[in-house]
């Protein structure tokens, strides 16, 4: 997808199983890093830029023990060299990115049968109107030659009401 994702839903039952064992700075590099790297495309960081995203300035010996101590087993290294990513984190990432496809999807399909739906109301329109004037024209000479024939009308219908007396 083009668009960056901008949210992620975070369960809070698989979060606080996944951080019990951590401690309050390891917690916070956690989220840090996981609200980092779902603004990626790809769901990946490098781990060069881990410490700077924690707030440590420089890899130095209390961001190398955090590290290697809490935050390492959360994360899975990627098949480029120096990057890691996060398996729930990934599937967030999937599943959100295929909503949105479906979403895009059904509206273009949407939107075509609307157009679809306008192009034949407009055609059936212009049928229903040339249908409807017919009508009226036939309904015009119909009403022209009762106005100006000399037919006695109950006599056409004593006529009818015979043939059906007869018929039925």
């Amino acid at each position: 997808m083009k668009d960056k994702n901008f949210f992620f839903g975070l369960y809070c039952a698989d979060f606080l199983v996944d951080t019990t064992h951590l401690t309050n700075e390891a917690t916070g590099c956690y989220i840090k890093l996981l609200c980092r790297m779902f603004l990626e495309r790809d769901c990946t960081l490098k781990l060069d830029h881990a410490h700077r995203i924690c707030g440590f300035p420089t890899k130095g010996k209390k961001w190398n023990k955090l590290w290697a101590k809490e935050l390492e087993p959360l994360f899975m290294p990627v098949d480029r060299e120096g990057y890691f990513s996060n398996k729930r984190l990934l599937k967030e990432f999937n599943k959100i990115n295929s909503m949105r496809e479906q979403r895009s999807i059904a509206g273009k399909l949407g939107m075509r049968s609307r157009w679809s739906k306008n192009k034949n109301n407009a055609i059936t329109s212009v049928i229903t109107k040339a249908k409807q004037n017919n009508n009226n024209i036939e309904l015009e000479k119909e009403v022209r030659i009762d106005k100006y024939s000399t037919v006695d009308k109950n006599k056409e219908h004593k006529t009818a009401l015979d043939i059906l007396n007869k018929q039925g």
